[in-house]
């Protein structure tokens, strides 16, 4: 059965009751500032999987309220079958398994199977300060799977020849084990039976009583079945290096450590080594811990890849972890609140043309943080490096949580476009119109058509708003045409100008005017005369229509000016 579902209350951080859904096909992403308790929901479902004994009892400092239950809330859905169970713990007591009645979940409950068969299927939990012993003890875990699966494929007697010879053999162990067993127990009764007679005798003389007397009963054997092998079983792994070979994974460096133990798991996935994995749960706290950023760039490969055939959960401050190269349709994106975790973002089933990926490949080889956009309060593409320079420097001014995306070009900005429509952002655009005088027709009905392609990825989603500077952002704010190599220093001047009087008090105040129209979208203000709101696809019909049929007069001026000077000369 898959979680659907998870609450804790009175755990840690989390005073009152706090609640998250995941969806059944999603890879889910936990962000959100620290101390927030991303961790601590990681750590809380791995605790509701574990059995209820009192060595698994949670400590009493980890109780928010002395003298209240912590309580762990999980649903769980396979298809049309749904159960809600719930885990209680009172300080310094073995825990307890209820259902949603509150009716305690016995031998002889209902759901005491269902809840063999939940907490049999403990997760893979991954944290960044896992001691030796934790280490040790999630090998066992992936070792116990794949030896499980194998063990299901030779009881149903599948594989090639080598395997099924194997499954012969393992079938006979099942059928000569409880005839030995059977053996062992008549020959130990024999043995015990003169023990009994012998402490009997002893009773009886002791106590005066000739009717006391004292029987061993050997148990009876329930048959052999793939635990019984489970639990004879160890497993190692060691690391092998030109310094020392041999070394136990539990003593190398965490960064070695996390990612040995992720790609065994992607690996053996990836070999069907541990069945389908449906139900099985990855729980990874800060992947991204103790990680060289290629080595991030790796982990979000192999997670991807994990996330495509099992239940995968991680908290992550890291933008890099998540690549937009991927299928979006599995990504489930949180941020972790006071009593929710709020879902920012939920992928949709959309498709992305060849030029799209392209672009896509493209911004994360120049600019590895565009995906930071999962972590901010507010979006706002930008066509050019004048204007993300300049929203930067005043985001970092006024302390903003606000992510600015330099697309380097309009078909760019229609492909970011597609992705934040895809999780239902809302974000802000601004881009140049570049309605230059100096260009051809022929360039200005292609600048027409890139401005409209902009406007149809917003269709009717009032969340998204565009904004274009007329002709270009550096004409909009009043400095005219500057060349590219001068483009940083002159933004850079301007930014840093602190008279109301100097050579860029006026572009400064338009910046900072466009800003504050940008960011605050409660208010709308007047936008200074270079810039403007679009609303409507005549909105840039207004810019270009007229400039295109004066250039295509001019040209066709001009052509007839070149033809009848080839004639005159042709005819002399």
């Amino acid at each position: 059965m898959r979680l659907t579902n998870f609450s804790v209350t009175n755990y840690k951080v989390f005073k009152d009751t706090f609640t998250i859904d995941f969806s059944k096909d999603s890879i889910a992403i936990l962000t959100g500032r620290n101390n927030t308790g991303k961790s601590t929901i990681l750590e809380a479902i791995n605790c509701f999987f574990q059995k209820a004994s009192k060595t698994n009892a949670i400590s009493n400092d980890c109780f928010s309220e002395a003298n209240k239950e912590i309580v762990l809330k999980a649903e769980f859905e396979s298809g049309e079958d749904k159960i809600t169970i719930i885990k209680k713990y009172t300080e310094g007591t073995a825990p307890k398994f209820y259902d949603e009645s509150g009716d305690e979940i016995k031998a002889s409950h209902v759901l005491r199977d269902k809840l063999d068969e939940i907490l049999n299927n403990q997760p893979f939990y991954i944290t960044p300060a896992m001691l030796p012993d934790d280490i040790n003890g999630l090998i066992q875990n992936i070792y116990s799977e794949i030896l499980k699966n194998n063990l299901e494929k030779l009881e149903g007697n599948e594989g090639n020849a080598e395997e099924k010879e194997l499954a012969e053999e393992y079938a006979k162990l099942k059928k000569s084990y409880p005839e030995f067993l059977r053996k062992l127990k008549l020959n130990t009764d024999r043995l015990l039976e003169q023990v009994s007679g012998d402490v009997s005798d002893n009773l009886r003389t002791l106590f005066s009583n000739e009717h006391l007397s004292l029987n061993v009963v050997g148990g009876e054997s329930n048959g052999f079945s793939s635990a019984d092998i489970l639990k004879s079983t160890n497993s190692t792994v060691n690391i092998d290096s030109h310094k020392q070979p041999g070394m136990p994974l539990a003593n190398q460096g965490t960064g070695l450590q996390r990612m040995s133990l992720i790609y065994l798991i992607q690996n053996m996935i990836q070999n069907k080594l541990m069945g389908e994995g449906d139900n099985k749960l990855l729980l990874i706290d800060e992947p991204e811990a103790f990680l060289h950023p290629e080595a991030v760039r790796a982990l979000s490969r192999s997670l991807y890849k994990i996330g495509e055939k099992m239940p995968l959960m991680i908290s992550t401050h890291s933008p890099i972890l998540i690549d937009l190269n991927e299928n979006h349709t599995s990504i489930q994106v949180f941020r972790v609140g006071e009593k929710e975790a709020i879902q920012l973002y939920k992928s949709e089933r959309e498709k992305f043309d060849d030029n799209d990926i392209q672009n896509m490949k493209i911004l994360n080889y120049v600019d590895s943080y565009v995906n930071e956009f999962f972590f901010a309060d507010r979006i706002i593409i930008v066509e050019g490096d004048t204007e993300y320079i300049a929203f930067k420097h005043l985001a970092k001014l006024r302390n903003e949580n606000v992510h600015i995306i330099r697309a380097r070009g309009k078909a760019t900005i229609c492909t970011l476009m597609k992705i934040l429509n895809q999780f239902n952002s809302s974000y802000d655009v601004l881009h140049d119109v570049d309605n230059h005088p100096k260009h051809s027709s022929k360039t200005l009905k292609a600048q027409r058509t890139n401005c409209i392609n902009i406007l149809k990825q917003k269709g009717n989603n009032s969340n998204i708003r565009i904004f274009c500077s007329i002709s270009n952002f550096e004409n909009a704010i009043d400095i005219g045409d500057v060349p590219n190599n001068k483009k940083t220093q002159t933004i850079y001047e301007i930014l840093h100008g602190t008279s109301d009087t100097d050579e860029f008090a006026k572009p400064r105040r338009i910046v900072e005017n466009l800003f504050e129209q940008i960011l605050n979208r409660d208010e709308e203000k007047t936008l200074d005369i270079g810039f403007l709101r679009v609303n409507a696809e005549q909105d840039y019909e207004d810019f270009f229509v007229g400039l295109i049929q004066q250039k295509t007069d001019e040209e066709m001026e001009e052509k007839k000016k070149k033809e009848e000077e080839e004639k005159v000369v042709s005819n002399q």
